[in-house]
């Protein structure tokens, strides 16, 4: 690619024009603040849901060993904002009524919502350790969790008194250990978790597809605006087609640019202000030319996409799947994390579509080897350098094209050409 005088001023008036649209401008602020409101909004959303009241719980136990200590527990923790326990008990006893009815009785009760929840505790519960929770809602997973761990503690430290030891003891002995993650590098070692490696990969995951999606379908839109309003006509006629694909590369490119760095700058202050200090940036240089090349490959895609269409309708069409593609890194990152040196992410690293992607999920979490990152930055540059040349035959042609839009054979003559 050479970049001539043309190129670069197609390039700062693609730039130009498109920076000053409103709808860059409120992308470029509004996606930081979509970003804050998916990591934070959750927290937010269950303090604002924070009762105030305690919640009524009937409990029936027909043992006669879990209830009293429940009720202690749950006197203790977890308590609402105003010192109040969460959960307030409600004896209820047989009272010559089998289980049967009782289940019945509480059924009824928990329809005319005189209780959040009743649990019945068998007579054999000792023996079965099988307790039943009821509910209307039965999607509380934190609460009926921590139910079914203190039932299950108190039903354990009482079979443990009774077989003569000591449950102080044993609970002493049973105390869980706290584990220190040590990330072990050439470079050395430090101190980094889960959070800190998932949520680096991840925004960079999430850039990538923002960048790609807003910028290149920007790019087809643009196009296919310049081809039907035939201001591409005035365009070729003052520059050569391959003047005018590279300068609008360029431009959009200048465009990602700034986004990126306004972002970049927005998450250092939250990173400093979060307090998450043991991220893993010995690799972020690697990270980042896998970002950029990407991006490149993408936007070469996109403009052969864009001088193909005629109207906006097509455009999303064929955009809509090389969309889906890129969500695929997204959807298999967690999973990717447990075993980054898979073959099987070998394989997905040298496919050059999703290779940037993958190795913003590798790379945070034990860097590949050598070879590997050589070959597949090998393979992205000879992809790049393929898909831009391919994207400049047909764009040299079909910028000029309206109406119907070109068959498959077609194309393959343009690229043959």
């Amino acid at each position: 690619m050479k970049l001539t005088s043309k190129t670069l001023r197609v390039a700062w008036w693609e730039f130009i024009e498109r920076a000053k649209t409103k709808s860059f401008l409120i992308g470029m602020f509004l996606t930081p603040g979509i970003m804050v409101l998916f990591a934070g909004g959750p927290a937010l959303l269950q303090d604002s849901l924070e009762l105030n009241e305690s919640q009524r719980i009937m409990v029936y136990d027909g043992s006669g060993v879990v209830i009293d200590s429940l009720e202690a527990s749950l006197k203790r923790s977890p308590l609402l904002s105003n010192g109040e326990p969460k959960w307030a008990i409600e004896r209820t006893e047989a009272a010559g009524r089998s289980i049967d009815q009782i289940e019945t009785d509480a059924d009824s009760a928990l329809l005319r919502e005189q209780y959040v929840a009743a649990i019945l505790i068998p007579s054999d519960a000792l023996e079965s350790h099988e307790v039943e929770y009821r509910s209307q809602n039965v999607s509380d997973i934190d609460g009926i969790t921590m139910m079914r761990r203190r039932i299950s503690r108190i039903i354990t430290e009482h079979k443990i008194a009774h077989a003569g030891l000591d449950p102080e003891k044993m609970r002493e002995l049973n105390q869980s250990t706290e584990m220190r993650t040590v990330r072990v590098t050439e470079e050395g070692e430090e101190e980094s978790g889960f959070l800190e490696s998932f949520g680096l990969a991840y925004v960079f995951l999430i850039f990538m597809l923002i960048m790609v999606l807003t910028t290149g379908q920007m790019l087809v839109r643009s196009m296919v605006e310049e081809k039907s309003n035939r201001i591409v006509e005035v365009l070729v006629s003052s520059c050569s087609p391959m003047d005018l694909m590279f300068g609008k590369i360029l431009g959009i490119s200048m465009l990602g640019l700034v986004q990126i760095l306004f972002w970049t700058l927005i998450g250092v202050v939250l990173v400093l202000a979060s307090g998450l200090e043991n991220l893993p940036l010995d690799n972020l240089w690697l990270m980042v030319l896998y970002f950029i090349l990407g991006f490149i490959l993408y936007g070469a895609i996109f403009v052969a996409f864009g001088s193909l269409a005629s109207t906006e309708q097509e455009a999303q069409q064929m955009t809509g799947y090389l969309s889906m593609l890129l969500m695929l890194p997204i959807v298999i990152a967690i999973i990717a994390t447990q075993n980054p040196n898979s073959p099987v992410l070998v394989v997905l690293t040298m496919i050059p579509l999703i290779t940037p992607q993958m190795m913003f999920v590798r790379l945070p979490i034990t860097a590949p080897p050598t070879w590997e990152i050589a070959l597949s930055l090998l393979i992205l540059v000879c992809s790049i350098i393929i898909v831009t040349w391919i994207a400049a035959k047909i764009f040299r042609i079909g910028i000029l094209l309206t109406g119907k839009r070109p068959g498959l054979g077609e194309i393959l003559r343009w690229i043959r050409a």
